[in-house]
């Protein structure tokens, strides 16, 4: 398995890898296209540096956050409406989420109006998500799984964690987001909570 101080450079280095995160994942780091850059500057309200690495498909910007070079370091999501949320403590902890559970931020409402989501609730949460992203992208029955699968071997991150594992992170990060307040070049804060339903 691989560590998380070689992610960026496997998915630069794998071509396929590269596509996968950008589609259906929505991790794209536009290789070959100069920079990544968010939509206007923002920084971090504790000064904490903030490296811009991705973009997603609605024109947010995937920062990594603090101090240091690696890939060790808190994922930021923040997209062009004045939200952001934590997505992983590391950034190999943000592609397990992306990749594993995309739908944790639904998972953790259900859960908040008195649903169970263990293992098999959140599977079948996924597979949910799954088959209507597949219909809406006109894609064939079963390729979103394939391509999770072919994703995390690529990028040595397989085997997949429990789903309920990827859930206890989004909890946890949940606790973390007011160390991460995220604001702009007017003063104005963004809201917490990307990609809460």
């Amino acid at each position: 398995m691989t560590t998380s101080a070689s992610l960026l450079d496997r998915l630069k280095a794998d071509r396929k890898a590269d596509m996968l995160a950008c589609f259906p994942f929505e991790f794209d780091m536009l290789t070959g296209f100069g920079p990544v850059t968010h939509c206007e500057p923002v920084w971090l309200f504790s000064g904490a540096p903030l490296e811009p690495i991705a973009k997603d498909d609605g024109g947010g910007t995937y920062f990594l956050c603090g101090h240091g070079d690696g890939e060790d370091r808190p994922v930021l999501l923040a997209d062009s409406e004045g939200h952001c949320g934590l997505m992983g403590a590391t950034l190999r902890d943000a592609l397990l989420l992306m990749i594993g559970l995309s739908c944790a931020g639904e998972a953790l409402y259900r859960e908040g109006q008195g649903r169970t989501m263990d293992e098999q609730a959140l599977e079948a949460l996924r597979a949910e998500y799954d088959a209507e992203f597949t219909e809406e992208a006109d894609l064939e029955e079963g390729a979103i799984p394939a391509m999770r699968a072919e994703l995390l071997e690529r990028l040595g991150l397989a085997p997949l964690p429990p789903l309920t594992e990827l859930l206890e992170r989004e909890r946890a990060l949940k606790a973390l987001q007011p160390q991460y307040a995220l604001v702009n070049e007017e003063g104005m804060l963004y809201q917490g909570g990307y990609g809460d339903d």
